[in-house]
This record gives C-alpha cells, structure tokens and sequence, in this order.
C-alpha cells in the first residue's frame, strides 16, 4: 500500500491533469514519487504530462523507472514506445510495441502505435497490416483509419485512401487531419468541388491549419485560380512561416517580375542551417525558378545546381539501370512479336496516348485536345503500368517487358478492356478519353498489342531545352536519371533510340509532334493534330487556355497562357554551365 499523503498527492495530480495545469500536475506527480519512490502509477503519470509538455527524453526515463517497478505492463510499454518514437528513435519504439503486443495481442492502440513507427522506417506493408489489426481489435479508432488513409496516399491507392479518411470522419466529425487528407485524396481523383469542401471544412475546425491552406491551394491552381492559389499559399506561410512545400508552389505559381517580399523569404529561410537536405533542395530549385524569371541566368543555375547535386546524393542509381530495360523493350517487342500477334488485342478506339520525355509539351497538347468537345483529357495516368503490375504480382518471376511474350493471345484483348474500363470512368460518353503520362513511350509496344487502334501523339522537343527543362524542375519519384547531367543525356539518348525503333517497328502508328513547330505555327499544327484524331475544327482548341478543367502537373500554371516562345532556345542562356549535358548528348 502507499502512503496516504502521496495517494493523496498522486490523485490531485491527475486533476491538474485532466485540467491541463501541467506544471502543476508535474509537482504533483514528483511529490507523490518523494513520498513513495515505488509509486509505479505516479512515475507512469508523469511520463504522460513529461509527454504532454515535450519534454520526451524526461518522459522516457519516468516510463522506464515505472517499467522497473511493474515489468512487462502492456500500457507502459505502449507508453514508452510513444515517447521514443516521438525522439525519431523508432527501431527501440518498435521493440517496446511488439513487447506490449506480446503481452496482450488484444491492444490496439499498440497495433497502431507499431504502425507509425514502422512508416516512418519506410516499411510500408507492416505498417498497413498493424493499422488493419488495429482496426480489426477496435473498429472505433479514427486516428487509425486517418494513419492508413495517408499511407495509403503514399502508394497512390487512392480511392481505399478516401474510404479510410471517410471512415475516421464517421467515427469523428471533428478529425482535422482526416478532412485534410480527405481533401488530398478528393483533389488527386479530380473531385475539386468536393476537395475544396473538404479543405474548407478543415480550416472551420482550425483555422492556424497550414496544411489545409496549402491543399486547397494546389486545388485552386488545378482549377486555374492562380491568383487565389498563390494568396492561399502566403496564408499557410504567415501561419508557418517555414512551410517549404507552400513555399515551392508559389514560386511554381507566380511569376516573378521584382526582387519582392517572397524572394527575400525564401532566401531568408534557404540561409538557416537547420533545413533538413529534402527542404533545401526543394527550396533550392524553387530559387532557381525565381531567378529566371527574374533573367537572372547564373544564379538560376547556381541553386539548380546545387539541388541536384543534392538530390543525386541522395539515391544510389547507375543508368545502366536504363540500358538494361530500354535494350530488353527492344528485344522483347520485335517484328516477329507483332507479326505473331496479328489479330490480337480490344479494337476500342478511345484512347489517345501522348507521351514523350517529361517537359516535352504533353501536358500543352493535351489541354489543346481537351478544348475539343468530343474529348475528355484525364491527365497523367498510372492505370497502363498498374495492369503490367498486376500481372508481374501474380508470379514474383514475372518482370516487364520479358515475361510479356509468354501471355495467352487472348489475354491482350481483356487487357485492352480493362484499361478501357478504366478510363471510362473519367468519361462514359467522350468520344475520345487522353492518357498523358509522358513515360509511356516505354510501353508503346504493349500499348499496341492490347489496343491496336489507339492513338499515339508523340512530343518531340529541342533535346537541349527539353533537358534543361528535366533538369532544373523537381520532379517527382520515378526521375532518377534527371539530376546529373551526364546521366541525363544519356537517358535522353536512349529514349530518342527507342522511339526511331518504335517508329521502324511501328510504321504509321505514332504521330510526331514538335514543340517548336506547334509554337511556331499553332493554327497549322493543330489543324494537322485534329485531322490525325479524326476530329472536327474547333476554334476552341486555338483558345485552350480559356478551358475550365483540372490539370494536374508541373505544367498546370502554363497551359492557363496562350502558347508563348520563352522557353525555345532558352537552354543558350545556360549554355555555359551545361556543358557536361551538352558532351552526353551530342558527344
């Protein structure tokens, strides 16, 4: 039994903390802990305020003594586990979790806690199987399915993501974090309405939210309201004023005609040495989109430089990589295939298929196209390269392209219909449904064995400005030959090499379009374009930057002006400091 006085002590302390007076509490605690230094509950107790309050390696030892009194407790153990976790030290959290498992499999909230130490070690798959076995045990917990919601965003399933954060919103209407990763995952389905909704819901619950400020940003802009966009984004700054991402998309959002205010903040926080190396690259590529436009060359290309080269560290990555795979599409792909395959494949004709390098000009042609009425342009699509997965998943043996010629003759035709199905949900009535991911130059050949009578615009682009432009944009993961330049002209290489074996193997199956051309002579090229597609004339294709759709690219901010020439020729104005690309290219 314990002393009286500290009892009494003990429990004024769980008042205060009810009560959130925490130093008070704090006292509390330690004097209970004076009086009775066996007191396991009042260590516990305090390692909850030491917690509450931040001080989490304090917290940890008051955890630990509590744990010597009490060994094995599934609650201390689940405490403890928090505290550490909470320092980054998430290898020990995970050994205090599957302790606190061991001792009561039944434990939730451990299941849980498990889950996000394991996500933040980058094992993704445990930690989606901790969050379900939570949810399993205790099907109330909202902050698990917000958790899961938000992994599940990572690995871009996207539709489960939104029924995970539905369901926490269920479970509590007032969950901040699920209504804004809700709107998150309503923004990368194209549901803007409802994403916009979403955010706005956040900010009615907390209005300091910085994150919910930058979402409907990113929507807004989606949407073509770059004005209202970039007063969203200084917002989620004022309120944190070292919000980097918020940062980067207003750089990407704004031109900068001055030395302003923004500038000055962001060359104020890219000064401060606490950055971590993933915030000053971002930050380092966003100054080198202010300086040009700003004509200001060097110092552009100073900051680009310097992010890449951080960046590039960051990964291992040899392009052998590339060399490997591009010869394997070549050899796998070949005349026989397709003279073998005939007659194979879904006759559908929806699709239209722009591909070509990033930065090439898909994103430009598409929002032309999707000016005409009898098409729907659906973006950057992963739905072509989900079925060659799906079909990898189902033999772990199994890798792209190779496996490919062991696939039944039948098997092409459900594989054209699946990826119509698909895409269909973008559209049941357009005539015409685009698929812009530019990277699907990789995968013409199964394109054309599944859906023989699609069609294929393939951007062309000056291979230095089309470099260039690679080179100093943060592109997201799956680029990892974009950030040396040596490595980037071979990779560009490569793929020229690719698409003239394309075009030989492929006769009259891929329609070229260059970027320069389509500048230079817009009318001309998108009267050809629209012939190419079997479409009608349609004024509305000249003024594309007066349609009202959602893009969702690096490109979204320039396909809202007319075409303009500033970026042809534009790689001269660096071409000091590009020499390295300039020898991979053209030796």
């Amino acid at each position: 039994m314990y002393n009286r006085n500290a009892v009494k002590s003990y429990e004024r302390g769980r008042v205060l903390h009810q009560k959130e007076q925490l130093s008070d509490a704090e006292r509390a605690y330690k004097k209970a802990i004076k009086i009775n230094q066996d007191f396991v509950e009042a260590h516990g107790n305090l390692g909850n305020v030491l917690v509450d309050r931040g001080r989490l390696k304090e917290a940890s030892g008051a955890y630990r003594k509590a744990l010597k009194l009490l060994p094995d407790h599934p609650m201390l153990l689940n405490n403890l586990g928090n505290a550490l976790q909470l320092q980054g030290k998430n290898e020990e959290a995970i050994s205090c979790f599957n302790a606190a498992i061991t001792q009561d499999p039944d434990y939730a909230d451990a299941h849980s806690n498990l889950g996000n130490a394991l996500r933040e070690l980058g094992r993704v798959e445990e930690a989606i199987t901790s969050y379900k076995s939570a949810i399993k045990i205790a099907p109330d917990l909202a902050d698990t399915y917000s958790n899961l919601g938000t992994i599940l965003m990572e690995l871009n399933e996207v539709d489960d993501a939104a029924i995970n954060y539905k369901k926490a919103i269920e479970i509590d209407p007032g969950h901040i974090e699920a209504y804004n990763g809700l709107g998150n995952a309503l923004s990368d389905k194209g549901e803007i309405e409802k994403a916009v909704a979403s955010y706005y819901k956040t900010i009615e619950l907390d209005p300091g939210y910085s994150e919910a400020y930058h979402g409907l940003g990113n929507a807004l802009s989606d949407r073509g309201e770059l004005v209202n966009a970039i007063a969203l984004y200084r917002k989620a700054i004022e309120i944190e004023p070292g919000y980097i991402e918020a940062y980067s998309s207003l750089a990407k959002n704004k031109k900068f005609l001055e030395y302003d205010d923004d500038v000055r903040s962001m060359e104020t926080l890219y000064a401060k040495e606490r950055l971590s190396e993933k915030q000053k690259i971002r930050l380092a590529f966003s100054l080198g989109k202010v300086y040009e436009d700003l004509g200001k060359y060097e110092k552009a290309m100073e900051f680009i430089i310097e992010a890449t080269r951080l960046e590039r560290a960051s990964f291992d990555y040899s392009i052998s990589e590339a060399e490997d795979l591009f010869r394997d599409i070549k050899e796998t792909f070949s005349l026989k295939f397709f003279s073998d395959r005939m007659t194979v494949g879904n006759a559908d004709q929806t699709p239209i298929f722009i591909l070509g390098m990033p930065r090439s000009g898909t994103s430009l042609v598409e929002q032309i196209l999707a000016s005409h009425p009898d098409v729907v342009g659906a973006g950057e699509l992963n739905d072509l390269l989900d079925l060659i997965l799906k079909l990898c998943a189902t033999d772990s043996s199994r890798k792209f392209p190779a496996f490919i010629s062991d696939l039944d003759s039948g098997l092409f035709n459900e594989l054209g219909k699946k990826y119509i199905a698909r895409i269909r949900n973008h559209s049941k009535a357009a005539k015409y449904i685009t698929d812009k991911m530019p990277h699907n130059f990789l995968r013409i050949g199964f394109i054309k064995a599944i859906l023989p009578n699609a069609k294929i615009i393939h951007l062309t682009r000056d291979p230095m400005d089309n470099c260039l432009s690679i080179f100093k944009n943060y592109l997201s993961s799956g680029h990892t030959y974009s950030n040396d330049m040596t490595e980037l002209g071979q990779y560009y290489n490569l793929y020229l090499d690719l698409m003239e074996y394309w075009r030989n193997t492929l006769p009259d199956f891929i329609y070229d379009l260059s970027y320069e051309e389509l500048v230079d002579d817009q009318e001309g090229q998108v009267r050809k374009l629209l012939e190419y597609c079997n479409l009608a004339w349609d004024d509305a294709c000249l003024d594309f930057h007066k349609t009202r759709r959602v893009v969702k690219t690096a490109s979204n901010a320039q396909v809202r002006r007319p075409i303009y020439k500033d970026s042809v020729k534009l790689w001269k104005r660096y071409e000091k400091q590009l020499q390295p690309l300039i020898k991979a290219i053209y030796g």
